[in-house]
């Protein structure tokens, strides 16, 4: 039984496969028609991994919705309530899936940090009733992975043994290293340098640096500072009612990570968002909800899919 089963068109082959490698390294099993083996029934073997696959995503672009086999495949899935859709082109969606919010992977070209990426694993993580897989811990945890252990007691014995080797040449000279210079030299800079500190230790003027600076970190810009603005976009998928254009949604800071987001449609309700940051990408920290803004565009641009139940995505106004 495969995690995944990828439903393409043959024209798009080479797309769908930079969309199955990226999904088997975030870890789940992926399947699609190029594991075929030579003499096995093509539509038997086809319907029967299309059964047994936990979640179905199908890539739809301007060959597959004209697909009998891909609208079939997709049909399947979403008897199953197993369908997770992703938008290859900007294509109008055959009717019966239009009401199924879709990943925007438009112009993707295989990064994982990529809003569109990010929300197709969370609607897979969803049907795979499961948790999304971060990107930010694989980074940290991969070069942490990759060093050899034997660096950290290697650098201490070598420590070792040069200090061995300074303490053994220095003891051999000794004699010739004490007698030149009596040490009764060394009090007066000593008793000079200790008659300087108390002044500037006991001085009142000490505190109020600290006092300054508190303000300064308070006033230091957060996350919230980074998305707050008026966005402008789309419904492009809603799973109640049809897509819609010309969309306003507002974010407004509460704190350096938290957020209020609204709109003026009433089907996107207002939420507060806490926020943590990976590169340029801002994310809901707590993964509930799907918010993403991209600052690696200009003008950001935002995905939201409030409970997901519909699919926002919006350019922020200058």
């Amino acid at each position: 039984m495969s995690d995944v089963f990828l439903s393409y068109a043959s024209e798009d082959r080479e797309r769908a496969g930079r969309v199955a490698k990226a999904l088997g390294r975030m870890g789940w099993s992926v399947w699609w028609d190029r594991e075929i083996i030579a003499g096995q029934a093509f539509d038997q073997v086809i319907e029967r991994a299309l059964d047994n696959a936990r979640c179905v995503v199908v890539l739809w672009s301007v060959n597959s919705v004209a697909s009998e086999w891909v609208k079939n495949e997709a049909a399947a899935a979403s008897e199953r309530g197993v369908l997770v859709p992703a938008l290859m082109d900007n294509v109008k969606l055959p009717l019966e899936f239009r009401r199924k919010q879709a990943a925007d992977l438009l112009g993707w070209q295989g990064n994982e940090l990529h809003p569109g990426f990010q929300a197709l694993c969370q609607g897979v993580a969803h049907a795979l009733r499961s948790a999304a897989p971060s990107p930010r811990s694989r980074r940290v945890v991969q070069p942490a992975a990759s060093r050899p252990r034997w660096v950290v007691p290697g650098v201490a014995m070598l420590a070792l043994v040069l200090g061995l080797g300074l303490y053994a040449v220095g003891s051999w000279r000794v004699p010739p290293a004490i007698t030149p210079a009596p040490v009764t030299a060394a009090p007066a800079p000593a008793r000079e340098a200790v008659a300087v500190p108390p002044p500037t230790v006991q001085s009142p003027v000490a505190n109020p640096p600290a006092t300054a600076s508190a303000p300064a970190a308070a006033d230091a810009p957060g996350l919230a500072d980074l998305v707050v603005g008026t966005y402008s976009g789309d419904v492009i998928a809603d799973s109640q009612g049809p897509s819609r254009s010309d969309v306003e949604v507002t974010i407004t800071r509460i704190d350096r990570a938290t957020v209020r987001v609204s709109s003026d449609y009433r089907r996107i309700e207002a939420v507060e968002v806490n926020l943590t940051r990976n590169g340029n990408q801002i994310f809901a920290a707590d993964g509930s909800t799907p918010f993403i803004v991209d600052l690696d565009r200009s003008p950001p641009t935002l995905v939201f899919d409030p409970r997901s139940e519909l699919a926002y995505r919006g350019t922020r106004r200058p």
